[in-house]
């Protein structure tokens, strides 16, 4: 078995062997393209007269390229992906030999944004919308560029999955709550849906306020797979009593937080004892690093224990995050926890990322292969 993978915005192949990085020439020649205006504009931000006007800058302090790989599929032994660029998006096709350096566009555009998508039978079944917190459901045949698109709304569509026995698309929604001035105040748990490309009609299936249901794909026995976690912005009646007698707590907390704060910068010494400035700013740093993945805080220190290991991977995700499979009489089995995207492979067998790893579950449960890969997402089989 041989599976393609995004890892950190980059593209990897592994046969649970090796792993193969896979290049993506738009971003390639993008990064190129900003390095040569870097180049030539390179004296504006060095030496004496840099300096003295203030626009000096270390190579350091530039940006990194804003390049994400939102989306992977295969399509007859075609690689399918989409790339987004600052405020631009395409989707592009290529081989998986990584000597090749033969990419064709699909669809481009400014302000075009996508997100995951799924390959089936020639067919895509893309999110993809003006922005990437107003995402909707289209279909598109490549190499053709014509798209359809299916949803729309004040509502955001992720995660579409072909049905393997009926003609029509599962997928995520939620939807928008706006505040006076039309900025999203909140966005509502995520349900699980299915459009019925047949009656243009659309059915959620899968719903609750307390979580949030994810990646919704049909098996070949007509079974449902899915990620449930936690919603993590729900507010009940408990929690809003909850909230009103610990404000007055939380005030004075958040007071004594800035004052400390303020010490420790202007003073050197913290207002609580035992304290070390060290140890604090190193907190500071580190926090920078944590990764949110779909409203998952993976906390910096654990990335780090997981990469200071000379062994097994360690998994990211928090446990409650499961994969769940649903039968046709409505009973459900807990696959696996702390499940950060998985795979339904062609064999019968389950491709699970944890973050950390990628592992291969057979029919009967048991693990049959592993490899570690950080935070491996859009699992796609390769043909």
């Amino acid at each position: 078995m041989k599976i393609a993978y995004t890892s950190n915005n980059k593209i990897y192949s592994t046969d649970f062997q090796g792993v193969t990085e896979i290049p993506c020439e738009r971003i390639n020649k993008y990064k190129n393209t900003l390095d040569d205006i870097r180049r030539r504009n390179e004296w504006k931000t060095t030496g004496r007269g840099a300096q003295f006007t203030g626009t000096a800058m270390s190579y350091d302090e530039r940006l990194e390229v804003p390049a994400t790989v939102s989306g992977l599929g295969d399509i007859g032994g075609q690689l399918i992906y989409s790339v987004i660029l600052d405020e631009s998006g395409g989707m592009y096709s290529r081989s998986y030999d990584a000597s090749d350096t033969d990419e064709g566009l699909i669809l481009s555009g400014r302000s075009m944004y996508f997100g995951s998508f799924d390959c089936y039978n020639g067919k895509n079944a893309v999110s993809m919308g003006s922005s990437p917190s107003s995402l909707h459901i289209a279909g598109i045949t490549p190499p053709s560029a014509v798209y359809t698109e299916y949803t729309d709304g004040d509502t955001t569509e992720e995660f579409p999955s072909w049905s393997r026995t009926k003609n029509g698309i599962y997928f995520s929604t939620a939807g928008y709550a706006r505040n006076r001035h039309g900025s999203i105040a909140a966005t509502s748990p995520r349900a699980g849906a299915f459009l019925n490309l047949d009656t243009n009609t659309m059915e959620e299936i899968l719903t609750n306020p307390e979580y949030d249901y994810l990646r919704l794909k049909e098996g070949a026995d007509g079974s449902l797979y899915y990620i449930r976690q936690n919603y993590r912005e729900s507010k009940g009646v408990g929690n809003a009593i909850k909230d009103f007698i610990l404000f007055p707590y939380r005030i004075i907390q958040g007071l004594f937080g800035w004052l400390n704060f303020m010490c420790m910068m202007w003073g050197g010494e913290s207002l609580k004892s035992g304290d070390n400035p060290d140890d604090m700013l190193k907190s500071r740093n580190r926090s920078k690093k944590d990764v949110i993945i779909e409203g998952n805080v993976i906390k910096a220190d654990k990335i780090a224990k997981a990469e200071s290991r000379k062994g097994e991977a360690i998994a990211l995700m928090p446990l409650s995050r499961v994969l769940i499979k649903r039968t046709a009489d409505g009973s459900e089995e807990i696959i696996a926890r702390g499940v950060l995207d998985y795979m339904l492979c062609s064999d019968g067998s389950i491709a699970v990322s944890d973050g950390g790893r990628i592992i291969v579950i057979d029919s009967s449960g048991k693990t049959v292969c592993s490899k570690r890969a950080r935070f491996a997402m859009n699992l796609t089989e390769c043909t």
